[in-house]
């Protein structure tokens, strides 16, 4: 039987199972995959029509009979899905496709299926997309949620390789910017406290003191400088030991305590440490290495 006929023939079976056939999509197994897929309403039937070689996707994807959003998959996965340059593990991958993006199938549905999402056209694993009336559900799911009707805006669409590449790209460039500035804003408080602090210098050393002018000791001098800053510390100096973040002595900056055995000060910079000393040096300047540190302390 010639092609023509044979695709004639198939074709007026085709119109009668459109009647009773169910909407779904079946992504065909391992041992089958030298038959065609059944996409919805329109299922390819029959060997005869397997031997047409110039079957392709538009001929059993019938857009006026199989709903709006049939041809479309979406990924069902916890992460990401790979979109593939092959219908294989061992290829190259050349986008991703994240939670419930969306895709259009643009070939048949196997143990691999070919779609296109955004810039990317690959192959995907089946069993990680949602097809048929499923996809159908998804997609006014997600319509819905959206609030939009176009479709454009309402769904999501693949990330090719080198849109990851350069979004990640912006977001290490944007997340360094933040920290500069974070950082910046740090150092100016910092040095904003050790300025007030060292405004003190001279004053009395008093045992159990948190007064910066009549007298104070190393943690009530710390704590009443931080206090004007409307930042709460301990009273004492073990207490203190953990309270905000802990950094290293190299990591250090202006506005930092620094902590050793019974005593604490205010990190200035290079090298040197704000304090109340002792009752006979009153409140002055260390060495920030003149004892073994403990640990060092970021409040702000």
């Amino acid at each position: 039987m010639d092609s023509g006929l044979k695709k004639g023939l198939f074709l007026v079976t085709f119109t009668g199972a459109m009647i009773t056939l169910p909407a779904t999509v079946h992504a065909s197994d391992a041992e089958n995959d030298n038959m065609l897929p059944q996409v919805g309403i329109e299922e390819v039937l029959g060997e005869c029509y397997l031997s047409d070689k110039d079957i392709t996707i538009e001929d059993y994807l019938v857009p006026t009979e199989k709903g709006e959003y049939l041809d479309m998959a979406f990924a069902d996965v916890q992460s990401f899905l790979y979109i593939r340059s092959a219908p294989s593990t061992d290829s190259e991958w050349i986008g991703k496709l994240y939670p419930d993006y969306a895709a259009r199938i643009i070939g048949p549905v196997g143990e691999w299926t070919q779609i296109e999402s955004g810039s990317v056209t690959g192959y995907v694993y089946s069993e990680y997309i949602t097809i048929g009336m499923d996809a159908e559900q998804k997609a006014q799911e997600i319509m819905q949620s959206s609030g939009v009707q176009d479709a454009k805006e309402a769904f999501q669409y693949a990330e090719s390789r080198e849109e990851e590449e350069a979004r990640l790209r912006k977001e290490a460039e944007e997340a360094a910017e933040r920290a500069r500035e974070e950082a910046a804003a740090k150092a100016e408080k910092g040095q904003a406290i050790v300025d007030y602090a060292c405004q003190f210098i001279g004053n009395p050393y008093v045992w159990g003191g948190t007064s910066l002018t009549n007298g104070a000791d190393c943690s009530g001098f710390v704590q009443s400088v931080f206090a004007h800053f409307g930042v709460s510390l301990p009273r004492t100096t073990w207490d203190m030991e953990n309270v905000g973040t802990p950094v290293s002595y190299e990591e250090a900056i202006p506005g930092d305590i620094i902590l050793y055995n019974g005593h604490v000060g205010i990190y200035m910079g290079n090298g040197q440490i704000v304090n109340a000393i002792n009752s006979a040096k009153g409140i002055g300047i260390l060495p920030a290495t003149y004892a073994n540190i403990i640990t060092i302390r970021r409040i702000i």
